[in-house]
């Protein structure tokens, strides 16, 4: 992508996402739409960790986030999301069923979605790194497969799962 583009659709997003983290600070959810609102919710939910990135992301559009050393604030907010939707919409199916067999293993809800946005997130970076499409039958095959797993060791299952569909 174009850098000039790819910094203007940052700006952009990041821009956004202050509007979101003021109406948040105000109290002013109402002016928000449905999807905003959900992000609202969720910045709620992490504003221990992100706190400043929300509070500046009008004027730091152009701080680049190390994926190897850390999280990029807006990009875990925005897993969220989809994970949520995809919950609440129960689409894929697959993704509801895993999300209730960690819940009845004892997982922490927040620590569920959490995991399957890695999985959403390994995926999108296999289609970047590989040009490849968003394969969803794979996305429903790995959660099928793993929702009779131990969440201490579904990671380690995932990421075999990703090896074999995907190896390198």
């Amino acid at each position: 992508m174009n850098q000039s583009l790819n910094d203007m659709l940052n700006k952009v997003s990041r821009e956004h996402m202050h509007k979101i983290w003021q109406a948040v600070k105000n109290g002013e959810l109402d002016d928000l739409n449905d999807e905003e609102k959900l992000l609202a919710e969720i910045m709620l939910a992490h504003k221990e960790e992100y706190h400043n990135d929300f509070e500046f992301a009008d004027v730091t559009h152009e701080r680049k986030y190390d994926p190897d050393s850390e999280t990029n604030p807006f990009l875990h907010i925005t897993f969220h999301s989809i994970v949520e939707n995809q919950l609440k919409e129960r689409d894929p199916i697959e993704t509801y069923q895993f999300y209730n067999a960690m819940l009845r293993k004892n997982m922490a809800r927040h620590d569920t979605i959490h995991l399957i946005g890695k999985v959403i997130a390994n995926f999108l970076f296999r289609m970047m790194k590989n040009n490849i499409e968003f394969d969803l039958n794979d996305y429903k095959s790995i959660l099928k497969k793993c929702k009779n797993t131990n969440p201490k060791k579904v990671w380690e299952t995932i990421d075999k799962e990703f090896n074999r569909l995907y190896p390198d």
